[in-house]
């Protein structure tokens, strides 16, 4: 390729990325076997604006060490391998017992974590209620020994009483 061909090349996001959170979900206590997911008043419906989830993923520690907010580390492997999502939408169990693992889309050599090419898309779910969602553990109980965070990236789309899109804070 000559310098005008590398000129001309433009690069094109195969899928825009919308709005996101970064949930951390902290494991603090051990001898659980679920652990709720924090409420996210950011992520809910009120009368003035809808939320989609559009897709989510687990952010494992090779991306980051320790939890933005908590400082914690963020969950090992050993950990994930052992954890599975609960989500509760639009009335129902919607997705239920989807090993964590599966939402890891980001690959790091010889790491060991399993990842995916792409993120899981979820097909446009609504009305998840967060206070009902949990992390489910396997093995029946969580055993770390110290406390550690699970990192979900969440990304969405929010809508206005038109169905009309919010961009921007609302």
């Amino acid at each position: 390729m000559d310098i005008m061909q590398i000129e001309r090349m433009v690069l094109v996001q195969e899928e825009p990325r919308g709005p996101s959170q970064l949930i951390e979900i902290p494991v603090i206590t051990n001898g659980l076997g679920q652990i709720q997911i924090p409420q996210l008043q950011n992520l809910q419906n009120d009368t003035d604006q809808k939320v989609i989830i559009k897709a989510m993923r687990c952010i494992p520690p090779t991306v980051l060490t320790n939890a933005p907010n908590s400082g914690n580390a963020v969950a090992p492997l050993t950990e994930l391998q052992k954890i599975s999502l609960v989500l509760y939408c639009e009335g129902w169990i919607k997705g239920q017992n989807i090993p964590i693992l599966t939402l890891v889309d980001t690959f790091t050599e010889g790491s060991g974590i399993p990842y995916r090419n792409r993120s899981v898309q979820l097909s446009n779910w609504q009305n998840i209620d967060w206070n009902k969602s949990f992390l489910q553990y396997s093995n029946g109980t969580v055993t770390a020994g110290v406390p550690y965070t699970v990192l979900l990236e969440v990304e969405y789309v929010k809508l206005d009483k038109s169905g009309n899109v919010i961009i921007g804070p609302s």
